[in-house]
């Protein structure tokens, strides 16, 4: 993974969500910064959301995202992989709505009862400890490392903590729906950066050394949705020197790297950024799909939101258990066909972001909790899942084989250029000088531009027949649920 490729996935932590500037009005100390001050190993990102008010952000802007009601308030500490966008580890806690007591929720979890520092803990199979905790808390690491898990519920335990998310995390929480920050010191070379960038359009009149020498002295990217509304918010990215002089390319700089990192994020073409010091901030509107992306990257939120919602389940539902079943396999299939109405509402500018996109939400379709669901239901969540991800993969190797095609093209046509070392290609496109000594501007980018086509067109062909089967799947189980548990499906 390159360092281009890197930053690419950093930015789009910051391009997928929003911030806004809360009032700095005196209040207790950030039970983030506690959470950070306590973190069980370095951690390079938090995240902070308080439920209720980003529900009703959600409601507001009539997108259908939303956290179950079962939570209150969650904190986050986490060592991202901004490689793959997937924790290396996470710890946090969340405040639920019902009573956390330790053998109720290993029932939940098919998991155990566990004692650790003097602590009950409960071991998952989805290789996670859940921690009750006073006030209804209840606190999570993934994975399953029981003496991580020692070093984090040891009293008086501390590790070396990131100065750049000591300070972000500094926040009245009474402010904020959400706030997210990662720290992405010395994680860019401008060496390379620099190389990638001379394909860029967004760069103008530009040095691409220039540009990358700043980039690369990013220090890291802070995220906030105050409580007033999702179209009236800012994302920060905080350096070492001034951005100033990117002020000019800043939004059409960030849509492409978004775009050639196959996380295309449309939205961001009409923020407006601004230079305060060494922080380049945007503001704007954020996208139903963006904001659905930025949730869905940690998997403690779903984890808290499935114990929460078992808990929840098992006080409501009725006594028998062919009728505990029933409920909770109702209750695992509106789950899923929810997501899959988020996947159809998604809209990605590129085939690897829809490809991307769909690969996220099967791992979350089969992270979902399955205790007490009908394993015909089970089956068929599975089948979704598979079916996803086979479209990613479709996707990628239609991508692949284009950008062979293309390539090929450039060559046997005589129109391939080479600089100093430096090919034109996928990005560069046609005319150029090749050893061939002739010139031909017309040769080989008229058949690329067919080939693009082609893929683009066989990817989004595939798409719609996955989403016919998927739609021809659930009719079926609907059907046949609805009979055996005699409730509508």
């Amino acid at each position: 993974m390159t360092s281009f490729r890197k930053r690419a996935v950093a930015i789009l932590l910051v391009a997928t969500t929003l911030y806004c500037t809360p009032s700095r009005a005196q209040e207790k100390e950030s039970k983030l910064t506690e959470l950070l001050q306590r973190s069980p190993a370095p951690a390079n990102s938090v995240l902070y959301l308080n439920i209720p008010a980003l529900n009703q952000l959600t409601e507001d802007a009539e997108i259908s995202t939303r956290v179950t009601d079962n939570i209150r308030e969650m904190w986050l500490v986490s060592d991202l992989d901004f490689a793959n966008l997937r924790p290396r580890w996470e710890a946090g806690y969340a405040t639920l709505k019902v009573p956390v007591d330790a053998k109720q929720i290993a029932a939940t979890v098919s998991g155990y009862v566990d004692s650790i520092v003097g602590h009950d803990v409960v071991w998952s199979p989805r290789q996670s400890y859940l921690v009750p905790m006073k006030e209804n808390r209840l606190g999570f690491l993934r994975p399953a490392d029981r003496s991580m898990l020692g070093r984090w519920i040891t009293p008086g335990g501390s590790v070396s903590e990131s100065s750049y998310l000591s300070k972000v995390s500094d926040q009245p929480e009474s402010y904020l729906s959400m706030m997210m920050a990662a720290d992405l010191n010395h994680m860019v070379s401008a060496v390379p950066l620099a190389a990638k960038l001379k394909n860029f359009d967004s760069l103008q009149a530009q040095p691409p050394k220039t540009v990358a020498s700043i980039l690369a002295s990013v220090r890291g990217v802070s995220v906030i949705i105050g409580r007033e509304s999702l179209s009236q918010c800012i994302l920060a990215v905080d350096f070492e020197r001034s951005p100033a002089s990117l002020t000019p390319i800043a939004s059409d700089l960030l849509a492409e790297i978004l775009e050639r990192s196959g996380t295309a994020a449309p939205e961001v073409l009409t923020w407006k950024p601004k230079v305060d010091g060494n922080r380049l901030s945007f503001q704007g509107p954020i996208s139903e799909a963006s904001l659905t992306g930025i949730l869905n990257i940690f998997s403690l939120l779903g984890a808290a939101e499935s114990v929460s919602d078992k808990l929840i389940t098992l006080s409501d539902s009725p006594g028998s258990e062919a009728d505990r079943v029933a409920y909770t396999t109702k209750h695992y299939f509106d789950d899923v066909t929810k997501r899959v109405e988020q996947i159809r509402k998604h809209k990605s500018q590129t085939t690897g972001g829809m490809a991307k996109w769909n690969d996220q939400q099967a791992r979350q379709i089969d992270e979902m909790g399955t205790l007490n669901v009908d394993p015909v239901m089970l089956k068929y969540s599975s089948d979704v899942a598979s079916l996803l991800r086979g479209n990613a993969l479709n996707v990628r190797q239609t991508n692949i084989q284009a950008g062979q095609m293309k390539a090929q093209q450039s060559l046997s046509s005589g129109s391939s250029y080479n600089v100093g070392g430096y090919s034109g290609g996928f990005y560069g496109g046609g005319a150029g000088y090749s050893s061939s000594g002739y010139y031909d501007p017309n040769s080989s980018s008229d058949y690329q531009a067919v080939t693009s086509a082609r893929a683009q067109g066989a990817a989004y062909a595939d798409y719609r027949s996955v989403l016919s089967q998927i739609d021809k799947l659930t009719a079926e189980i609907r059907r046949t649920m609805t009979d055996k548990y005699q409730i509508q499906f």
